[in-house]
């Protein structure tokens, strides 16, 4: 099928649609300029063997990574037969890991520098992330493959250091571009002139070529030695052997440890869903940078900002199911933080102080679309702030599975009030504001096609009727992927599943 473009970003002067793993390039009047391409050959993996070298027998590594999955029918291991290696076959629980459903190189997020000189992707099932150099093409300068799969992504307010959270609860930070003077082995791409045939020229260290022999172990022990001299050299044998393995376990870490430079700053105890930077003046009058996460624990944590990131400075609490987002106010409005996820409101926060403001309802107007009986909980997937007419700051929510967007705007008074609902064509998967000098901006929303059918990328325009939808023409329709309906939504509907369950539900 066909996929839809499901993200989009602004980034200087120019617009980023993520369809699948495709990123395609569009001029302010959304006339397409290019696209980029996954590389055919995986980041940080191993070239295929030639012809030559399939014969010779493959070196042992360590033992493949196992994935769950649902429903799998055909099941094959990654890098093992579909047998046991006693001939027998698996059993039904040990094929569940092993077929690799839904590992595909989808684009998992987009964000933008500040000065719009750098558009940065990250994909989920080779924990990759993708610096590109802002120019028409979409030029890859830098890949980076993480140790976990990144979730989310912030950045600085210098717009020098990536803040990278993964789904293990830790926040690392890694330079955009390193520094002639940093010791990361990293490589750049920017070489690379084509970008549809970009790949990745990423070194890994490489691993040894001589098969794991089997752990030797003593036939002596303790009871059958009786001599002083032969109990000795018991014990200095199994020194040596101690030291032996703990030189292998080191080798291995380093094998496995990001050849690149990166820094832990923090970590929570659960899965992070979201993260961002906040700006506040300090008793000096400079400003100070502190970093906010939320997880799926209903927790948001302030702490400070780097080098600093270990102290935490407080929290924000009232949240009683995940937090899914994270937004902090434009328009000179930068000490409030908008919150939302699976509860029935939105948040608004003093998130220096960690006091709540307010509180704007988001199922009553779910329920106006989708039906009171068919809609009995929100899962927040965007919340997007910008400023509206100059002044205003208006808020836009898309709700999982809702076909329509709802507008909210920011007060004086640091309160939330619902503005209107604005229909779609189908279920909302992205949106971005499209700056206009001097006239308000023009909303570009990813959507996935209801059974009708129709474009997945959709422009929006404010009128005095009401709002009109636009079309983009000569849209690339993009490559037909070999994915069924049901499991693309499962990868692009995944905000509902970060749910607790319950015996009680």
């Amino acid at each position: 099928m066909i996929l839809p473009f499901h993200l989009v970003k602004s980034c200087g002067g120019f617009v980023f649609a993520a369809q699948g793993s495709d990123i395609h390039t569009f001029s302010s009047a959304l006339e397409h300029v290019s696209t980029w391409k996954y590389p055919a050959q995986p980041v940080d993996k191993p070239h295929e063997p030639s012809a030559e070298t399939q014969s010779s027998p493959a070196p042992e590594g360590p033992p493949a990574k196992r994935r769950k999955v649902e429903d799998c029918q055909d099941s094959v291991s990654i890098g093992q037969p579909a047998e046991s290696t006693n001939g027998k076959p698996k059993s039904k629980k040990a094929a569940q890991y092993d077929c690799p459903a839904n590992e595909r190189p989808f684009i998992q997020g987009l964000y933008a520098t500040a000065d719009g000189r750098h558009l940065i992707a990250i994909t989920g099932a080779d924990k990759t992330i993708w610096v590109f150099e802002h120019d028409l093409a979409a030029t890859l300068t830098l890949t980076r493959s993480m140790p976990k799969r990144p979730c989310a992504l912030a950045l600085t307010t210098d717009n020098r250091t990536i803040l990278s959270a993964d789904k293990f609860g830790d926040v690392y930070a890694l330079p955009l571009l390193p520094s002639s003077t940093s010791k990361s082995v990293e490589n750049s791409t920017a070489n690379q002139s084509s970008p549809r045939s970009t790949t990745s020229s990423i070194q890994t260290p490489s691993r040894s070529t001589t098969p794991s022999a089997k752990p030797f172990k003593p036939q002596a022990d303790p009871l059958t030695v009786h001599t002083k001299r032969n109990l000795k050299a018991l014990e200095a044998q199994k020194i040596s052997l101690a030291r032996r393995e703990a030189i292998l376990r080191e080798q291995q870490q380093a094998a496995n440890r990001p050849q690149f430079e990166h820094t832990l700053l923090l970590g929570h105890v659960s899965m992070l869903t979201a993260i961002c930077v906040g700006t506040s003046s300090s008793v000096d009058g400079r400003p100070r940078e502190y970093i906010i996460t939320a997880d799926r624990d209903e927790h948001i944590r302030v702490s400070r900002g780097v080098p600093q990131a270990h102290v935490i400075e407080g929290f924000c609490l009232g949240h009683e199911d995940f937090v899914s987002r994270l937004c902090v106010a434009p328009g000179g409005r930068a000490e409030l933080l908008i919150s939302g996820g699976g509860d029935d409101d939105l948040f608004v926060w003093d998130w220096l102080h960690g006091t709540l403001l307010g509180r704007a309802g988001v199922l009553e107007h779910v329920k106006e679309v989708a039906g009171h009986e068919a809609a009995s909980k929100v899962a927040l997937t965007r919340i997007f702030a910008c400023r509206w007419e100059g002044v205003r700051v208006v808020v836009f929510v898309v709700v999982e599975c809702v076909p329509a967007l709802f507008q909210f705007e920011l007060l004086e008074d640091n309160t939330l009030q619902h503005r209107e609902t604005i229909p779609l064509p189908g279920n909302p998967l992205d949106m971005e504001a499209i700056e206009t000098p001097g006239a308000t901006p023009r909303l570009l929303v990813a959507v996935y096609p209801g059974e009708e059918g129709g474009s997945s990328l959709i422009p929006l325009d404010k009128e005095e009727a009401g709002w009109r939808l636009g079309r983009v023409e000569n849209l690339p329709a993009g490559g037909d992927a070999n994915i069924g309906d049901e499991e693309l939504q499962k990868i692009l509907y995944s905000t509902e599943s970060l749910r607790k369950s319950s015996d009680f539900d």
